[in-house]
């Protein structure tokens, strides 16, 4: 239903912002990072995720379209409710949430406020290959064939966010090993991880 919004900020609320618009003011959760760089009167652009619940309706906002698809994968896992998936991308942001997802990385997913060793195994058990898939169709290479060099590797950790200097080494570290130069991408991309950790 709401998808973006561009306007001022009227006011400042502990976890919220009400940004206007048009004349129409409405109230949007957001980041803890966002709200102490937001000053009232600053102009602001975010992309919406709307919450319905049985009781309630609410609106979450994010300033890049990546943190909100991210955010609403989040809310598919049981368990995971708005709460604990803003905890998430607060506390670690959408590159460094997609990296610990793709190399099950408990501990670091363990960090965030709500999130417990168990749940965090849950999260990466139910998105580790979605978020890898992802990853290599972002790239472009979900089912191109691999070139030389481990191009295809390479591509898929710019998505996650690597510089491409790193993801170059990282991808011929990975071609360097025999036994995954064959192997699917979303296999050798968690070995790059590995590699990185």
């Amino acid at each position: 239903m709401y998808a973006f919004i561009a306007g001022s900020v009227s006011w400042i609320e502990d976890d919220a912002v009400i940004v206007q618009s048009n004349g129409l003011g409405l109230r949007i959760r957001v980041l803890p990072q966002l709200i102490s760089s937001l000053t009232e009167g600053a102009k602001v652009e975010l992309y919406l995720h709307h919450l319905v619940r049985e009781d309630s309706e609410a609106l979450v906002g994010f300033t890049s379209r990546d943190q909100e698809r991210l955010f609403a994968t989040l809310l598919d896992v049981s368990g995971v409710g708005p709460k604990v998936a803003l905890a998430l991308l607060g506390t670690h942001g959408a590159e460094t949430l997609r990296r610990g997802l793709v190399d099950g990385d408990e501990k670091l997913l363990a960090t965030a406020p709500g999130v417990g060793r168990r749940l965090a195994a849950r999260i990466i058990l139910e998105l580790r290959d979605r978020i890898a898939r992802d990853a290599a169709e972002v790239s472009g290479t979900a089912d191109a064939p691999r070139s030389a060099g481990g191009s295809d590797l390479a591509a898929a950790l710019r998505s996650l966010g690597f510089p491409p200097r790193d993801a170059r080494e990282l991808a011929a570290l990975v071609e360097a090993d025999p036994a995954l130069r064959s192997a699917p991408l979303d296999e050798r991309l968690r070995a790059a991880l590995r590699e990185r950790a």
